[in-house]
């Protein structure tokens, strides 16, 4: 059964592959026919470890289990660990993903006529199936005759034209023109590719998608501890409360990501950053808005290339550990808000290494910075200017971009990628 729209690529050679789930008995014998021609190329053919992690997470899929494949298990079935290896020290299982994923690109660059396709989305140990579409067909409307071209007479051009040339200008034009058309297909086309490719991870889960946004009491308690509150609290100290308190901007920036997670057909739950907890993140893919008001955005961005700083109570900076005596990126918290002129964000999508899960992180240094980076990654035309500075298979990697925003009395405009990391 295809998949909807969101669910479309374009592979090599310019063939659109299509998601489809294996629905009969005929449908998984063709992908286990095609998987053994990759297990048997050379791609794979003398690598029994990462041809061995293929075959268990595509039997498991046609099985109906692929929603269940997690790194213990894979540990557990195909390497032989103890149920109760420490997954964090041992990534045996996470090496061999990616691997595969890699060796998996290298076969179709060689297999370009393959009509079907196996691959491995980042955060996920559960293989997709893609099938080759058919071109769309073309139909050539009828219409009446053309009659036929009568020659002038002689005399009626005194100086006859070179056909020649004025066959190769003609030519020359039409070459023109096609190629202006194909530049302004390829570029929508790169725009298309890109927006979806960068959510495409995020919305292909078969889990519900956290949207989790940051607070007033994130930051003052230790992660995965709940909020305690008193039974006998009066109601209006409870809407009052830190752990109960959003910035208004921030819940439009949620409202952003649930349209887009809405409209792609995904499920999703909302929860504040203090409602979260760690098993929540290890359920499903998660969405975290917000920087020092979301004490999970914050664990993640500490071990990462560009990471936030707070040097005094009112400065808060994002800081380049490439480029330590850069302090250009920052917001002084004690500047009047309809002065500010300029703020900064960072935009994540890795796999957490701790949940093994995809996360997609809109965090800026303000809830100006934090709104352009929602705008950011909810625009197709936006999410262009990623295409400029990503490198060749950045689909597959995780990404971490610093944004800035110029802000006019309270407002933020388009955001502007400043740097970026890829690995």
């Amino acid at each position: 059964m295809l998949a909807q729209d969101r669910d479309t690529g374009a592979s090599s050679a310019g063939v659109t592959h299509t998601v489809f789930t294996p629905e009969n008995e005929r449908d998984r014998e063709e992908v286990r026919a095609h998987l053994q021609r990759i297990l048997s190329s050379s791609v794979f053919l003398n690598s029994k470890r990462y041809a061995a992690v293929l075959k268990y997470i595509v039997d498991q899929t046609l099985a109906g289990s692929g929603d269940r494949l997690k790194e213990r298990t894979i540990g557990i079935e195909v390497f032989d660990r103890t149920p109760d290896y420490d997954t964090s020290t041992d990534h045996a299982v996470r090496s061999a993903v990616a691997e595969v994923r890699k060796r998996l690109a290298q076969y179709y660059q060689q297999a370009h006529r393959d009509q079907l396709r196996i691959e491995v989305q980042p955060g996920s140990y559960m293989p997709q199936f893609r099938r080759a579409a058919a071109p769309p067909s073309i139909t050539v409307p009828s219409g009446p005759s053309v009659p036929e071209r009568i020659e002038p007479a002689a005399s009626a051009l005194p100086v006859e034209l070179p056909r020649t040339r004025l066959h190769a200008g003609w030519l020359a034009l039409a070459c023109l023109i096609l190629l202006a058309a194909a530049a302004a297909g390829w570029m929508l086309l790169r725009s298309h590719d890109t927006y979806d490719s960068f959510w495409n991870p995020i919305l292909s889960s078969r889990a519900p998608i956290l949207l989790c946004i940051g607070n007033v009491e994130g930051g003052r308690r230790p992660l995965d501890v709940m909020p305690v509150l008193s039974p006998t609290l009066s109601l209006s100290d409870f809407h009052n409360s830190p752990s109960e308190t959003v910035n208004v901007y921030d819940a439009f920036t949620s409202a952003k990501f649930a349209g887009l997670i809405q409209a792609s057909g995904q499920r999703f739950d909302f929860a504040s950053q203090s409602d979260a907890t760690f098993t929540d993140l290890q359920k499903g893919p998660t969405i975290l808005v917000g920087l020092l008001n979301n004490s999970w955005t914050e664990r993640l961005v500490n071990r990462l290339r560009f990471t936030v700083e707070q040097p005094t109570p009112n400065q808060v900076s994002i800081r380049d550990r490439n480029n330590p005596q850069n302090h250009d990126w920052s917001v002084n918290y004690s500047t009047p808000y309809l002065d500010l002129t300029r703020d900064y964000a960072l935009v994540l999508r890795m796999v957490d290494p701790k949940t093994e899960q995809m996360v997609v992180v809109a965090a800026g240094i303000t809830v100006f910075g934090t709104s352009a980076a929602a705008d950011f990654l909810t625009s197709r035309r936006e999410m262009k200017k990623l295409a400029a500075v990503a490198p060749p298979g950045w689909e597959n990697k995780n990404m971490e971009i610093v944004l800035a925003t110029d802000v006019i009395r309270g407002k933020s405009g388009p955001a502007t990628v400043i740097a970026a990391q890829f690995w």
